[in-house]
């Protein structure tokens, strides 16, 4: 809601400019997320708690420590920081590509829109997928089709704004099923954690999990930016179009989509490697 919604609020060329549109996109993205927030409070105040409680590991160093000996865990985390870093370096490259390669400003909602449908409407299909290929087959096909559609964005200069958004509508379509295999692959190694180890730990690893993915999604920022800056090109407002040299414009195209594609395929061939299937899991 927040990536379609918040582009169209933030419109330069309204009256009271810049400043004013962004204080009421936050305070839109606020309302949504305390929304949801409330709702996950509420909606589980009454769930019947089937887990007996089990000492913390204290400290995040004492959780790092703890979670140290869990090679599936960190292997995993691996591969999906390195989905979430391309994601994020994405985000930040989509103003600039609507304004600069599309000439559109307005065509950052509609970007967004093409990459959060498919990702909501193909969920049951990705259940029925890691159940015929096992989650980790699954999770390689996500990403293959994830990186293909963000590589294929390439060629928008020669085809258009329709061939970008059917290249998104499949990157889409990659983006849910990494996302839902992640959580989905977690929960395999809190399963098989707790069988080695008699400890239900779900709450250390997904605040590990949390914590490091934060801040390699914030990382995503600093590298698009840094190859913008590689190409020269000239700061401003990412709506507001101005010339720009030459290698400007190609910075747009590789931090967009030849450096998440890369990224991706990345994680694709770390997914090879990962070992916690759903036999083992049994």
């Amino acid at each position: 809601m927040s990536g379609i919604a918040a582009p169209a609020i933030v419109d330069a060329d309204r009256p009271g400019g810049t400043t004013e549109s962004y204080r009421l996109m936050a305070v839109f993205v606020a309302l949504v997320m305390l929304t949801a927030m409330l709702g996950a409070f509420f909606g589980t105040a009454r769930a019947p708690a089937v887990i007996r409680a089990v000492p913390q590991e204290g400290s995040p160093f004492a959780q790092l420590m703890a979670a140290r000996g869990n090679g599936p865990f960190w292997w995993l985390l691996a591969i999906a920081s390195s989905q979430t870093l391309s994601a994020g370096v994405m985000l930040a490259g989509a103003p600039y590509f609507a304004t600069y390669i599309m000439d559109d400003p307005k065509a950052t909602s509609t970007l967004f829109a093409a990459l959060v449908i498919p990702l909501l409407l193909t969920m049951p299909v990705w259940v029925w997928l890691a159940r015929r290929l096992d989650k980790r087959g699954a999770m390689i096909l996500a990403g293959l089709l994830l990186g293909g559609g963000t590589a294929a964005a390439l060629a928008t200069p020669a085809f258009g704004t329709v061939y970008t958004h059917l290249t998104l509508l499949v990157a889409g379509m990659g983006l849910g099923g990494v996302q839902l295999m992640q959580f989905s692959m977690l929960a395999d190694v809190v399963a098989a954690d707790a069988a080695t180890t008699g400890r239900r730990r779900a709450g250390m690893f997904t605040g590990l999990w949390t914590a490091i993915e934060s801040g390699v999604s914030a990382f995503g920022t600093m590298i698009f930016a840094a190859v913008l800056t590689a190409g020269g090109f000239i700061s401003s407002d990412p709506s507001r179009r101005v010339t720009q040299p030459a290698g400007a414009e190609a910075a747009i195209m590789i931090g967009q989509c030849l450096v998440p594609a890369v990224i991706i395929l990345m994680a694709v061939l770390m997914t090879f490697n990962y070992r916690l299937t759903a036999d083992r899991v049994q």
